[in-house]
């Protein structure tokens, strides 16, 4: 009984340190973290996403209060020993979705994953808004993020130094 209540936590802990390492793996240590506005459009997506685990979580819970097994009452948080991973799972999401971007040895990492420089085709700037195109394969991806116009200057560098240049094989010789 014991080991079906921790089983969760631990397989919530390695999910964690698995990401966090493959993450290091592929990309490397850090650089330098971006200060990004989190309270904006481009991150609605965030939102929704907590959200809807907000929700879910709150269901699954009430369900395994419910239908507890009678040994339930004998562990020290009660039957509510249960409902507490679900609080651990939704500490983890929003910890993920409120981490500040980071600009790596070998990429950059975003809330919505991460990217190696080699995968960076381009970047640009509208007024404080970056945009940057991602290609993996033939499939591309568009990314934004609202940075705060302090650290708009030394991003800008950091970008310029890591974004591998592109030579420009569609326009024609003349």
């Amino acid at each position: 009984m014991l080991f079906r209540l921790i089983f969760p936590y631990i397989f919530l802990l390695f999910i964690v340190v698995g990401y966090i390492a493959f993450r290091y793996y592929k990309l490397g240590p850090i650089i330098m973290k971006v200060n990004r506005r989190f309270f904006s459009r481009s991150n609605n997506d965030s939102y929704f996403l907590i959200v809807v685990l907000a929700a879910a979580s709150y269901f699954l819970m009430r369900y395994e209060i419910e239908n507890l097994p009678f040994e339930a009452e004998s562990f020290i948080l009660g039957p509510y020993s249960y409902a507490f991973f679900y609080l651990a799972l939704m500490a983890a999401v929003i910890a993920r979705e409120v981490e500040r971007p980071a600009l790596r040895e070998k990429g950059i990492s975003t809330s919505r994953g991460f990217w190696q420089w080699s995968e960076i085709e381009s970047y640009r700037w509208s007024k404080d808004i970056l945009y940057i195109t991602i290609s993996r394969g033939k499939r591309k991806k568009g990314e934004q993020m609202q940075i705060n116009p302090t650290a708009k200057k030394e991003l800008d560098q950091v970008l310029k130094k890591m974004v591998p240049k592109r030579s420009d094989k569609g326009k024609k010789k003349k």
